[in-house]
């Protein structure tokens, strides 16, 4: 998240700059790449998240969106990152999740820290909601989809910029 702020902190100097410099065209001409920049940055680091919910648990890997329910949930361990093992034999990582961290190396007098805590609490909390979900029946199914506003936004920056591109051209 830091990360998508210093970059759109920095396209919006950029902007204003090339506004009071050349003139407010030439910023909206340069826009659209700046605006694909700050897309993936938040397409990648932002959007992939994996969140626990009375019903299930809803998990997006960059742009593909995933919604198991609780029944549909027959495993969830941690190998790199999270992995839930659904019913239906797939297995669904979460990037979005805490990741295992390779262990520290201890120098002298130093003791043996915890490298794995967060991603422990992030795996005992989607079992601890597993363990307190109530049964439903019938057992809806895994929902997989995209991710629209991402998509929308994405086309709408990339028409921007075959528009930028054919004006500079013509």
């Amino acid at each position: 998240m830091a990360l998508l702020v210093i970059c759109s902190v920095l396209s919006a100097v950029m902007l204003i700059d090339a506004a009071v410099r050349a003139d407010v065209g030439t910023a909206l001409l340069l826009a659209p790449w700046m605006l694909l920049v700050l897309w993936f940055v938040y397409v990648v680091g932002v959007a992939s998240r994996v969140r626990a919910q009375r019903d299930g648990v809803f998990v997006q890997n960059l742009l593909r969106t995933t919604f198991a329910p609780w029944a549909r949930v027959q495993r969830i361990d941690m190998r790199w990152q999270i992995e839930i093992a659904l019913d239906d034999g797939s297995r669904l990582t979460c990037f979005g999740g805490p990741s295992r961290r390779r262990p520290q190396r201890l120098g002298p007098g130093r003791t043996k820290e915890d490298a794995n805590g967060d991603a422990d609490d992030a795996v005992a909390a989607l079992r601890r909601a597993k363990a307190n979900a109530e049964s439903v029946s019938p057992v809806p199914p895994i929902r997989r989809g995209w991710d629209i506003p991402a998509v929308v936004a994405l086309l709408a920056i990339v028409a921007w910029a075959v528009i930028a591109v054919l004006v500079t051209r013509g």
